[in-house]
Formats: structure tokens, C-alpha cells, sequence
């Protein structure tokens, strides 16, 4: 990522849009699974913020101009695989 700022943006954008999977997935379904959409809305917001709080407050041992990469490249990293997995749960719900 070019800078903390579209780093933010591209954590806001994935998680907002598996929330937004997700209240379509509510509106377009049965009661039968809304618990369990809610509950992948709840790790939606959960991961958001553990996420913006690891970019605004890096880790004491990244302040280094390679490590810091590594430290963002990882965060990244996590989001890519953990929004993967929270929309890998939402299809398999049944329908």
C-alpha cells in the first residue's frame, strides 16, 4: 500500500462489503440463518476495528523502514484472507 490512509480505505471497503453481503443475504432469506449472519456481521465489525487499530498504533519493534513494510504488508494479508473466510461462511449458509 501507497500510505496508511489507502490502507484504511481498502479495510473499510472489504469489511463493509461483507456487511453489505450480508444484509442482503438477511433481506433475500428465510429467519432460518439470521443469527448466524449476524454473528458474521459482529467478526465483520470485530476484524474492521482490530485491523484500523493496528495501522494507527504499529507495533514498537516495526519502526524500522523495512520492518514497518513487512508489519502493513502483513496486515494487508490478514484482511485479504480473513475477509475471504467470512464470505466463504456467508455462502455456505444454507438458503
Amino acid at each position: 500500500m501507497a500510505s496508511r490512509r489507502n490502507l484504511k480505505k481498502a479495510v473499510n471497503n472489504l469489511c463493509f462489503g461483507v456487511i453489505g453481503e450480508c444484509l442482503s443475504f438477511l433481506e433475500h432469506t428465510p429467519s432460518l440463518n439470521q443469527e448466524n449472519a449476524q454473528l458474521i456481521i459482529a467478526d465483520a465489525v470485530e476484524l474492521r476495528n482490530k485491523l484500523v487499530g493496528m495501522i494507527n498504533h504499529p507495533k514498537h519493534e516495526a519502526f524500522s523502514d523495512i520492518n514497518i513494510k513487512a508489519y502493513y504488508r502483513s496486515i494487508r494479508n490478514e484482511l485479504f484472507k480473513e475477509s475471504e473466510r467470512l464470505m466463504e461462511r456467508l455462502n455456505n449458509l444454507p438458503r
